[in-house]
């Protein structure tokens, strides 16, 4: 048995913001942003079969299903049964012929964008439009993005690069997600076990909110932030000049002016807010306040009795304040 490749090959003009959707289960998806009006999509099949007259059978019977409409163009893979392309080739009763997908497209950048996948893993990079990505087990890359983005998962781990200010509504289940932006205008990020961390400046008059169950948050500030802690057994470490308030399951943490307000939730997850590494600031943070000679003393003295780590120490000569 050999691999033959094939190749479909789709495309229709949906103008600069129309709509664009792609449904698959397990390929391989690349999809591209692009500066003209029209939607490409380029499908490659790697058929295992006895002869290239099998291969051809096969190709014909699995090739991809599309809708084009006014403004708009659908993609989807064939389904039998819900069992994805994978198995497609059994289904039909082809020998024992197997075939492995990927599919990349290149839309116009400031399209409508919608992906729905189970096992695929995904890369989408250069959107400014508005953005719906679904996925369960596959990992998802978004690079170089903007506008409104939705994100649905449950697995799979969720990597997000913006290059101007975004809308981010995310939720998943157990896989972890990072999100760096020049600005979130609004965030609503919600998981039960996946980690999170986010560096950006958070908009002051946006809704932003992270909720999780056992996820930690790891977050790296650029400008004035209100930042709450919610959680039953949370511990906090903030290692940037603040001022807190309040009880210890229900805790403020003001860092620089507070001008924005961000809210985390949780019924065990930890919080680590330091400085931004990849994000730059918009403006200077408040300066750390300087240690006194005493309580350098103090805190070294701390140290040596084992009631503060390393860490703390450093931090705390450093002029900056950590709460547990």
């Amino acid at each position: 048995m050999a691999t033959y490749v094939r190749t479909q090959e789709i495309a229709h003009h949906i103008g600069a913001r129309g709509r664009f959707a792609l449904r698959v289960t397990s390929s391989d998806v690349e999809l591209r942003a692009g500066d003209g009006p029209t939607a490409s999509v380029r499908v490659q099949l790697e058929l295992r079969a006895d002869s290239e007259e099998e291969a051809d059978e096969l190709f014909e019977r699995v090739r991809f299903n599309h809708r084009a409409a006014d403004g708009s163009l659908e993609v989807s893979e064939p389904r039998r049964n819900e069992a994805g392309i994978g198995s497609i080739a059994r289904l039909l009763g082809i020998g024992s012929s197997r075939l492995e997908a990927s599919v990349s497209a290149e839309v116009p950048r400031d399209a409508e964008v919608t992906f729905e996948g189970v096992s695929a893993d995904v890369t989408a990079s250069g959107f400014h439009g508005a953005q719906q990505y679904r996925t369960v087990s596959g990992d998802l890359v978004l690079d170089r993005i903007a506008g409104a983005v939705r994100v649905r998962g449950v697995s799979g781990d969720v990597s997000l690069r913006a290059d101007d200010p975004i809308r981010l509504e995310m939720n998943t289940v157990s896989g972890d997600a990072s999100a760096f932006a020049p600005r979130f205008d609004e965030l609503r990020l919600v998981t039960v076990s996946g980690d999170v961390e986010l560096e950006g400046e958070l908009a002051a008059r946006g809704a932003h909110r992270i909720e999780t169950v056992s996820g930690d948050l790891s977050l790296g500030v650029v400008d004035g932030l209100t930042l709450e802690v919610r959680g039953l057994s949370s511990d906090t470490r903030v290692s940037v000049p603040h001022r807190s308030e309040g009880s210890r399951d229900r805790r403020r943490y003001i860092i620089g002016g507070g001008d924005a307000n961000l809210l985390f939730s949780s019924m065990s997850g930890d919080v680590s807010v330091h400085p931004s590494r990849r994000v730059a600031p918009s403006g200077p943070l408040q300066p750390a306040t300087p240690v006194e000679d005493d309580e350098q003393l103090a805190i070294l003295r701390a140290l040596e009795a084992g009631e503060i780590d390393v860490e703390e120490a450093a931090a705390r000569l450093a002029g900056r304040r950590t709460d547990a």
